[in-house]
């Protein structure tokens, strides 16, 4: 996806205005603590998920959002592209996960300019909010020193092309479509095992099935797949405006397996 370049702020002049996104209330203390430490940075607001990011973007104006928040959840990887869209002003920031390669390839779908990797130091996580702050694409210069994650986004890429002129019989199993059914509403698997009478770890062993199977690194791409395909809509009885829906609203980034 292309990514927008806010405008670089006027150098020592500004105070950086950040949005904090973060689930976990205690990890919010945390970076806020960091934060509340640089005298050119104030944390305008603090929300739980991309949704209400979306829902104080306009009102709090912030010049980074900071996103400490799984991108592989469905309805997290809409959000974020339609942050991307609605704030066309404000950088992002993504705090990476365990598998940082995996959450650079993540920031980068959804319109990233920075990421700091899951043990950085808090002093890294300043020097990028600034950089990002000031008009400057910190993420691009981190993956053009890394040919081996260019060679990834480029095999994702003609993955992806493959499968759209492709067409392929369906090679999912009726109880793994159900499974994949729920996870395109947004369920988590802890909810799918309980809705069809089965342990969250039977949902993760059939979600990461499907990623074999399909061939896709991600459960939203799974659905997408899917999805275009045909085999696939948002509920059982979905007839095609239904399965255009889900092609609109699922913008493809990334769900791993794991993702309760």
């Amino acid at each position: 996806m292309a990514r927008r370049r806010p405008p670089a702020r006027a150098p020592n002049l500004d105070t950086i205005r950040i949005v904090l996104v973060e689930p976990r209330a205690l990890a919010g203390l945390g970076i806020r603590g960091v934060l509340d430490l640089e005298p050119d940075m104030e944390v305008v607001a603090e929300v739980r998920s991309a949704d209400d990011a979306l829902a104080v973007a306009e009102d709090r104006d912030p010049d980074v959002f900071i996103l400490d928040v799984q991108l592989q959840e469905p309805s997290t990887s809409a959000a974020t592209h339609r942050l991307t869209q609605e704030a066309p002003n404000s950088g992002i920031v993504v705090v990476g996960r365990e598998d940082d390669d995996a959450s650079i390839l993540e920031a980068i779908e959804i319109g990233a300019m920075g990421h700091v990797a899951a043990l950085a130091e808090p002093a890294e996580l300043v020097a990028v909010i600034r950089k990002v702050a000031d008009g400057e694409d910190p993420l691009r210069d981190e993956v053009i020193g890394r040919p081996d994650l260019i060679d990834r986004i480029m095999e994702g890429f003609r993955e992806s092309l493959l499968r759209v002129e492709e067409p392929q019989g369906n090679p999912l199993t009726p109880r793994e479509l159900d499974v994949l059914t729920h996870v395109a509403q947004g369920m988590r698997n802890r909810d799918v095992g309980t809705l069809m009478d089965i342990s969250e770890q039977t949902v993760k062993n059939h979600v990461s099935t499907i990623l074999h199977k399909l061939g896709v690194r991600n459960r939203v791409r799974a659905v997408t797949f899917a999805v275009r395909q045909g085999w696939l809509a948002l509920d059982q009885d979905a007839t095609d405006a239904g399965a255009a829906d889900v092609q609109r609203d699922e913008t493809p980034a990334s769900t791993t397996a794991s993702g309760g």
